[in-house]
């Protein structure tokens, strides 16, 4: 079952029109072919100039130069353009900004380009609208399309519900080679813009036996059997399957397209190559965003509002988290005023244990993510983290000793061979705890039932200043006497 991907050569012809429309350049770094469409830009360029540019564009430039406009001069490129121009490009727009269009179009315009676009790219800008705007555009679509746009909206975005296309090819596998090639000339302005080429094949209850390869469809003679030309092991996919399994089972096969199927076989749609790509990437933008405690939804040109809402209750959170690890500090702040090197150590070894704590966090993550991390080895990864730590620790904790001990022989401050050497004990013990949280957060977070990447930075970041803290400063307060010795 291998739908290959095919080249968009499409191109459209520019309508004819202006507008008196001033348009404002937002503020993203151009790029060399994009020049050109800067330029019409600045000369200020009617509507109807630059529809023309973006026509003759591929849908992905032009979606980049329409997210280069202000939404108001957008929405008026986008109403010079062709429909299906015009519907490629707003496909290929990051979603929140597509959604900011979208809804200054009118409903009836809204509605054809929704209905130029395939179904799982229209109700992806479609669940990001108003309720009441969403009925709008519906009831001024056709009917039939209307529904299927409405019945794949109630699925669960997250989802291969939310992810399959409904546009796909499904023949009777009790019919002929031949009849097969008839029915797709009869489909054949929907091969022409598509990227599938397979054909689902369905026994006389409409259930799903197997996938037909188209190339191996045209090779075939005439009377040849559609049964003894399907292959019938066909992978499937629940609709509530959860979009990070749907990228996995794409990952670990190798396929381009794969069917979702509800209880009794019958074929709801498809989930295509190109899907699973904006999955992985939208996967690993909201790991890196959540590790930091940032809502994963959030974008650059995201607003100040729900920048706030999103990023504020975490700033808070951690500013708690750093209160314990300056209380460590608090509390060995008698011996800091009498060793007063031991406050520029103190940051360098809880640096240190930070950034190791998170090499090892985003290696656990990242196995996490793709399924490595099986449940009967996590503690030798734990282990095997510890150990490295522990490694590092004492070749950067001896590099820290020896540097503590030319800074004193350089006559800067009261640092000796003593304080040096506690530094580099306090460096090994922090760096080995510090991978073995960056490894265990994660994989605990799983165990609780929450997501391993939301604002496990902040947690590690914590766990590690204080762990560093308490053995250096501890270190310290134990041995006094013996840093006081002449």
């Amino acid at each position: 079952m291998i739908d290959a991907p095919k080249p968009d050569n499409q191109e459209n012809s520019p309508q004819s029109g202006e507008t008196g429309t001033t348009f404002h350049q937002a503020e993203l770094p151009l790029e060399g072919s994009d020049q050109r469409f800067a330029a019409l830009i600045e000369s200020e360029a009617p509507a109807q100039e630059l529809a023309r540019a973006l026509e003759t564009s591929d849908p992905a430039d032009a979606a980049d130069m329409l997210e280069r406009l202000e939404t108001a001069s957008s929405v008026s490129v986008i109403h010079e353009m062709d429909d299906e121009a015009a519907a490629e490009a707003l496909a290929h727009m990051e979603l929140p900004l597509a959604a900011t269009v979208l809804p200054d179009l009118e409903p009836t315009e809204a509605g054809r380009l929704l209905g130029h676009m395939d179904p799982d790219d229209a109700v992806d800008l479609i669940q990001t609208l108003p309720r009441d705007k969403v009925d709008q555009i519906l009831r001024s679509m056709p009917r039939k399309r209307a529904a299927v746009l409405g019945k794949l909206a109630l699925y669960d975005p997250e989802t291969a519900g939310g992810l399959m296309t409904t546009d796909f090819l499904k023949f009777r596998s009790s019919s002929t080679a031949s009849d097969a090639m008839q029915y797709l000339r009869a489909r054949r302005g929907f091969l022409e813009d598509s990227d599938i080429y397979s054909i689902y094949c369905l026994d006389d209850d409409g259930r799903l036996e197997g996938v037909l390869d188209l190339r191996r469809l045209l090779v075939a003679d005439p009377p040849t059997p559609i049964a003894d030309l399907m292959d019938r092991d066909v992978e499937l996919l629940r609709p509530g399957l959860d979009r990070e399994e749907v990228a996995r089972a794409f990952d670990r096969y190798d396929f381009f397209a794969l069917p979702v199927v509800d209880e009794d076989r019958r074929v709801l749609g498809v989930v295509t190559i190109d899907d699973v790509i904006d999955i992985i990437r939208e996967e690993n933008t909201e790991d890196a965003l959540k590790q930091v405690g940032a809502n994963p939804e959030e974008r650059v040109y995201t607003t100040l509002g729900d920048k706030l809402r999103g990023r504020l209750p975490w700033l808070v959170i951690n500013l708690g988290t750093a209160s314990l690890a300056a209380a460590v500090v608090l509390f060995f702040s008698d011996i800091v005023q009498e060793f007063k090197f031991l406050a520029v150590l103190m940051p360098v070894i809880a640096n240190q244990a930070g950034n190791a704590g998170n090499q090892s966090l985003a290696v656990t993550l990242r196995g996490l993510v793709l399924g490595q991390v099986r449940t009967d080895h996590i503690w030798p990864l734990l282990g095997r983290e510890t150990l490295f730590g522990l490694l590092t620790g004492i070749i950067t904790g001896a590099l820290l000793g020896l540097i503590t001990v030319a800074v004193g022989a350089a006559g800067f401050g009261n640092a000796d061979w003593r304080i040096g050497l506690i530094a580099a004990i306090a460096m090994s013990g922090a760096l080995s705890a510090g991978c073995f949280m960056g490894a265990a957060i994660p994989i605990l977070m799983q165990r609780l039932k929450f997501d391993p990447a939301t604002a496990s930075t902040i947690f590690l970041l914590m766990l590690t200043d204080m762990f560093a803290f308490a053995a250096f400063l501890g270190l310290s307060f134990l041995l006094r006497s013996w840093l006081l010795a002449p």
